[in-house]
């Protein structure tokens, strides 16, 4: 029998774009991660509405590296507003 090569797929949790993930160094161990470009993003608010994906938080895991950048763009305009640096 010839050994499979299955790769696993990551996919952006804002636009869906999806690309193969990266295999971790040394490869013997066939173990994969996310590509080093992409990020994530955690945002807990100080309202405390509901503990099921309601409006307090914000929560990606996996974002490819143009929603990283805008995520961490638009955060740092609003809060920048927000303390009155304009």
């Amino acid at each position: 029998m010839a050994d499979v090569n299955i790769i696993p797929r990551i996919s952006c949790d804002n636009c869906g774009l999806t690309v193969d993930k990266q295999a971790e160094f040394p490869s013997a161990n066939k173990k994969f991660q996310k590509p080093r470009d992409w990020g994530s993003l955690k945002i807990e608010g100080s309202r405390s509405t509901d503990s099921y994906g309601g409006k307090d938080r914000l929560d990606f895991t996996d974002l490819c590296p143009k929603c990283a950048t805008a995520a961490l763009e638009a955060a740092a305009t609003v809060l920048k507003t927000t303390r009155g640096e304009e």
